[in-house]
């Protein structure tokens, strides 16, 4: 679906965003150079609409996309299981792995991790009742704080320490996609058929967020953070300002709505806009082969990054990393446009598949380009069968 293809590519462009700052440290966050006005408002302003939200419209969209695999590997009457293991197994060690050495706050290898948590799972939340998979994410929505501190505790303090410690909440966004992908608009040529679920998406989106927001204001009023007799804060063994158990709880708690309800809010909008078939949805649909190779996208922004900035880090002001990032993703959906007009496939996106199935898989394109008509003109069948990057600090 259109839809799919679109709400990936955004969810890419603010995972690239967000990620800018900490590939390249900015001048403002080596302390060589003091924030402006404009700075902090444009920065606050990308954190508002894109942190952590992004990611987690993108956890939504593997799920989606794990469906979806899933049935087509049923349908060629294969195994569905060793084809997902087998798929995450080569994004975790022959992308993420790599990357993680580069970047230490990529999280394909966390993705890839919780994939394969999901796929013995899979059998279970793809049957039944179409309520099972989001039974499921609210329970691991409220076993992730108790789970995400006991791990912590547990754990040795380490950066990858969070591709563990975030399974049970990432697993949820996950088991949120099942739903939806298990929902009868996303079924085949359900597209045009009136729906009130994008509308419905987009206003609960906006309450849980609002209800993150609550629960970030009661850990601050309930659990205030710990100071000494001149008010700094104190600092534990770990170099880190001692936080009461209670706030860490109440904090995950938050971005887990906030994310999770930001997700929610974005997906229902784009899908409400695509649907429309007016002016925004072929603005929208010129995005759509953007987001059919976003594994290809994001780990070439990360080159990018630093082979232009990476000499210069600590010199490079922080607008002007956003204005390389912008500067990249007009470049990229360009080249996306064009590459999809021949080939079906993103480079990565190709080497991904063809591992996966263990052949080469056919590049060459027979058919129209789905999205060429606009995100709400007829696209034809997708050309793939899940979102085709798993990617966010």
């Amino acid at each position: 679906m259109a839809f799919l293809d679109v709400a990936r590519a955004l969810a890419m462009i603010g995972v690239v965003l967000m990620n800018a700052p900490f590939v390249v440290f900015s001048a403002e966050m080596a302390g060589e150079l003091d924030r402006t006005t404009l700075t902090s408002l444009v920065d606050t302003g990308l954190n508002l609409l894109m942190g952590g939200k992004a990611r987690a419209m993108l956890m939504v969209l593997i799920g989606v996309g794990a469906v979806l695999a899933w049935r087509s590997a049923v349908r060629r009457g294969g195994r569905p299981a060793a084809v997902m293991a087998r798929r995450y197994a080569v994004l975790g060690l022959l992308f993420g792995v790599p990357h993680l050495l580069v970047f230490d706050g990529d999280i394909l290898t966390h993705y890839a991790l919780t994939a394969l948590v999901l796929v013995p799972l899979m059998p279970l939340l793809t049957g039944g009742s179409r309520v099972r998979p989001l039974a499921a994410a609210l329970v691991l929505f409220a076993a992730a704080p108790f789970a995400e501190l006991l791990l912590s505790s547990l754990l040795p303090a380490h950066s990858w320490t969070t591709l563990v410690v975030q399974v049970p909440q990432t697993l949820g966004f996950f088991c949120v996609g099942v739903w939806l992908a298990r929902r009868p608009e996303l079924a085949p040529g359900a597209e045009g058929l009136p729906s009130r679920l994008p509308v419905l998406m987009l206003w609960t989106g906006l309450a849980l967020h609002v209800l993150g927001y609550g629960a970030m204001f009661a850990a601050d009023v309930f659990f205030p953070m710990e100071m000494d007799a001149d008010g700094v804060p104190v600092f534990g063994d770990d170099g880190m300002p001692v936080v009461p158990p209670g706030s860490s709880l109440l904090v995950s708690l938050a971005a887990t709505l906030m994310g999770g309800g930001g997700a929610l809010f974005y997906l229902g909008l784009v899908w409400w806009l695509v649907r429309r078939g007016r002016t925004s949805a072929r603005v929208l649909g010129a995005l759509a082969p953007l987001g059919r190779m976003t594994l290809t996208v994001y780990l070439a922004s990360t080159a990018v990054f630093l082979a232009v900035m990476g000499p210069l880090e600590g010199e490079i002001p922080l607008l002007a990393q956003y204005g390389v990032a912008v500067a990249f993703f007009v470049a990229a959906a360009a080249f996306a446009r064009v590459w999809s007009g021949w080939l079906r496939l993103g480079p990565l996106e190709w080497l991904w598949r063809s591992l996966t199935y263990l052949r080469p898989m056919p590049m060459r394109r027979s058919g129209p380009v789905p999205g060429q008509h606009g995100a709400g003109g007829p696209s034809g069948p997708p050309v793939s069968s899940e979102p085709q990057t798993d990617a966010h600090r």
